[in-house]
């Protein structure tokens, strides 16, 4: 297939050249090109020569992306071709309301696509008629080549910025610094959605900022365990990467990848009894927990390439077969 991820701006912004020139890339979104070994291109610099050679045009529904998708639809109509336009969502659905988009024309934005879907069934459930599961990609088979030269006597809370979800993480592990004598750390911080910023400094021993993934993955491998009581539903690119280095997470069961690795430590987030009774189980240490990162090791190649592109490719060709975007104008 050749495939192209296209995003409205007149150059590729700096962030996300930074991302596509990780090595290890983290996982995610723009590993489907990777994947088909595919190109990322502006709207802009599209041609209709472009529009026509191409297989599929992938853009992702974000808002800022979303007023290119008409047009795309309108030039592939008009030229006749081929091209398929694929669109995903890779947002978490609790997070929609703050674009303050109509929700009628999100949906309208959806059925423009040949082929749509989002990455975790919550999200999707939410999403039109027809619309697809697949979480994103990861290249397990370099992840699990990382190692760390870090060993600290510390718990890290997995922030996330766009839920600004701290207040009650804070509260948990002040009982695990207390019982297990450990240092605690916020990793992924940035303070846009942080309500209780003002109070970072004496919520958590250290405060660790966004950073490039090859030392990200350095540094979070050198954590006794990691804790991420994620409010929101979303596919969780930090459970596939975890299971990759066979580091246990105590994750909440709203997120996809830490139901399917990390089954028996995933918790409701704001149960703090059932979550203390996941870190007993991790930091006292046993067979037990060993046998979990085992399984989970081998579970992770669920969202390795080869798998990934092999349920992408039959979501595809289902959602062609089937009319494609006249389809989902129709039952969408």
């Amino acid at each position: 297939m050749k495939f192209c991820h296209t995003l409205i701006a007149r150059t590729i912004p700096a962030n996300i050249k930074d991302t596509l020139g990780e090595q290890p890339a983290r996982s995610g979104m723009y590993n489907w090109s990777f994947v088909f070994q595919g190109d990322i291109k502006t709207y802009w610099s599209l041609t209709d020569e472009d529009l026509m050679e191409y297989d599929a045009i992938q853009v992702n529904m974000s808002p800022k992306d979303m007023p290119m998708i008409p047009e795309i639809r309108r030039r592939l109509d008009s030229l006749g071709a081929d091209t398929k336009l694929v669109l995903n969502n890779d947002y978490v659905c609790e997070y929609w309301g703050r674009w303050g988009i109509d929700p009628l024309y999100y949906e309208q934005i959806q059925r423009m696509g040949d082929f749509v879907f989002g990455t975790e069934p919550t999200q999707v459930s939410q999403m039109i008629n027809g619309a697809y599961c697949l979480p994103h990609p990861s290249n397990t088979k370099v992840l699990k080549k990382l190692g760390t030269d870090y060993d600290e006597n510390s718990v890290g809370f997995l922030f996330h910025w766009w839920a600004g979800h701290s207040y009650i993480p804070s509260l948990t592990l002040q009982k695990v610094k207390e019982k297990y004598k450990v240092e605690t750390k916020m990793f992924g911080y940035n303070d846009l959605y942080d309500e209780m910023k003002r109070w970072k400094g004496i919520m958590f021993d250290e405060v660790v900022g966004l950073m490039p993934f090859p030392e990200f993955a350095q540094k979070i491998q050198g954590e006794k365990c990691l804790y991420d009581p994620n409010p929101f539903h979303t596919y969780g690119r930090n459970g596939v990467e975890l299971a990759c280095w066979r580091k246990p997470i105590i994750g909440s069961n709203r997120v996809f990848s830490y139901q399917k690795l990390f089954p028996k430590l995933s918790i409701n987030p704001f149960n703090r009894n059932e979550t203390m009774e996941k870190f007993d189980l991790v930091l006292k240490g046993s067979e037990k927990v060993e046998k979990m990162l085992d399984q989970a090791y081998e579970d992770v190649e669920y969202f390795n390439y080869d798998n990934s592109k092999k349920r992408f490719m039959a979501a595809f060709e289902e959602s062609i077969d089937r009319g494609g975007h006249k389809w989902f104008q129709k039952n969408g």
